[in-house]
């Protein structure tokens, strides 16, 4: 028989479990009696077989594989054969699992990996609690920090920081009634709700908020995770899924001399739908959907052992840019035309000039003409465009737009401001544009930005003086009354 441990359910001859259930059965435990934080290591028991004193319950101290250990007595595990592994646990995770099933429950067992049950032009994303991994072709094996945790807690989070600003409330004023946590756990379970299918609003009776939440919403919201990136495009580090495919991409071809041919892509796990949306970007090829049960009937295709692997991190910090360049001598937009078309770095004087010069209504239109044409025309593929990007909405931040072109300009900004390769400094301008503009952005994308930006800086390295200007600015955006 095979054996698949993984995330939310493992599974044995066809039949699914959860490992927490059976942990928690066998130390008689109710799961709803035990804290949120004991609940976190239980569902993230995978990620982090090698802890020590990995949790304390019971008056008594468990180490992370313990825990595997009692869940697996009620399995009928001296009848496995086969195991069957997450990408994610190969390395010394793998080695104590092997351990475990020998010493405890006596049994030599074949140890496979999801990449082993398909061929070597395929995919295969394996998505955990608070850690997953995809291989390319079964060769080369990628893990990361990022699962199915991040995109709840992120939207969990974005809900509450909205319903704060919308309700005129403050944190402090929350955490002095005590109620801040609750209220925080409570938006992270709809955010869960939402984003399997089970509601499409967010609802807070105690203070008499609802709030319908639209595909088109989380989309936006996930973006920091999720990330904008495609094959091509200038990625140093990784800051989000998408840049961390188009740099593991990028690495595999730097160590094997070629590019990878795909053909299809398998994903395994629950939370399926937003990491699709980055794989479809980059391989328009079919993608297929697995859960514990139908991935324990699938027979080996490809035993290569022989694997690359890459534990690719994903950067706290921010993407921070500056450039030098020589200031243009004529100040013209044909001569910002010319240097633009060599993308040429005298440019961007000219646009920082222009921006901060006092011009005609009539020369003011055709600058910001030129500023959306140039947006439209630059890619994320080089420093030079992405300078170009970062002093261009500098420029349409601090410019008094025309209402018959605010529309352009807003289509163009709303594409860049969910990016996130793109500076700090960049998204900064695109806040301070919503400020500026908060009467005319309801109902648009960039209404979700200034309390996505609360959320996405939680983790990050920047300033306190930052994280004020953002958390004041978003409390203003939302605090503006409809017109």
């Amino acid at each position: 028989m095979r054996l698949y441990l993984g995330y939310p359910e493992s599974a044995l001859g066809g039949e699914c479990f959860k490992l927490k259930d059976l942990f928690l059965k066998e130390v008689s435990v109710d799961y709803t009696s035990v804290p949120v934080e004991v609940k976190k290591k239980l569902l993230s028991l995978l990620d982090n077989l090698e802890k020590k004193n990995y949790l304390f319950i019971g008056e008594v101290f468990y180490d992370a594989i313990d825990l595997l250990e009692f869940a697996l007595f009620s399995v009928e595990s001296r009848e496995v054969e086969e195991l069957l592994l997450p990408g994610y646990l190969y390395g010394k995770s793998t080695y104590l699992v092997r351990k475990l099933m020998k010493e405890t429950f006596g049994k030599r067992v074949s140890v496979y990996y999801d990449f082993n049950l398909f061929s070597e032009k395929e995919i295969v994303l394996n998505i955990g609690y608070t850690r997953s991994s995809f291989s390319i072709g079964g060769k080369f094996l990628v893990i990361f920090p990022l699962g199915e945790f991040h995109v709840i807690d992120l939207l969990g989070n974005y809900l509450f920081n909205r319903f704060v600003f919308e309700s005129g409330l403050s944190n402090t004023q929350l955490r002095k009634e005590g109620i801040r946590g609750k209220l925080l756990d409570d938006c992270r379970a709809q955010a869960a709700r939402i984003l399997f299918g089970r509601s499409k609003s967010v609802i807070i009776d105690d203070f008499n908020y609802k709030r319908s939440v639209t595909p088109e919403e989380i989309s936006s919201v996930l973006s920091p995770i999720i990330g904008r990136a495609v094959y091509g495009d200038w990625v140093e580090k990784a800051f989000d899924f998408s840049s961390l495919l188009v740099l593991s991409l990028y690495r595999y071809e730097e160590f094997f001399r070629e590019r990878p041919k795909i053909l299809s892509i398998n994903i395994i796990g629950r939370l399926t739908f937003p990491f699709e949306e980055a794989l479809s970007r980059n391989f328009p090829v079919k993608i297929r959907r697995f859960n514990a049960q139908t991935i324990t009937s699938l027979p080996v295709k490809n035993k290569n052992f022989k694997i690359t692997l890459r534990n690719i991190p994903v950067g706290k910090d921010v993407s921070r840019f500056s450039i030098n360049y020589e200031k243009a001598d004529d100040s013209t937009l044909e001569t910002l035309r010319a240097f633009y078309l060599k993308r040429n770095l005298k440019g961007l004087s000219i646009i920082e000039e222009l921006s901060q010069k006092k011009i005609n209504s009539e020369e003011k239109e055709k600058f910001i003409y030129e500023l959306i044409s140039i947006l439209k025309r630059s890619s994320f593929r080089t420093k030079k465009e992405i300078a170009y990007i970062n002093y261009d909405l500098a420029a349409l931040t601090k410019l008094e737009i025309p209402k018959h072109l605010f529309a352009k300009v807003l289509r163009e900004i709303e594409d860049k401001a969910f990016n996130w390769l793109l500076p700090f400094e960049t998204k900064i301008n695109i806040l301070y544009f919503c400020y500026e503009n908060a009467e005319k952005l309801r109902d648009t994308k960039l209404e979700v930005f200034p309390a996505l930006m609360l959320s996405y800086i939680r983790d990050k390295k920047i300033t306190e003086g930052e994280k004020n200007f953002i958390r004041t600015v978003a409390e203003a955006f939302y605090g503006t009354p409809r017109k």
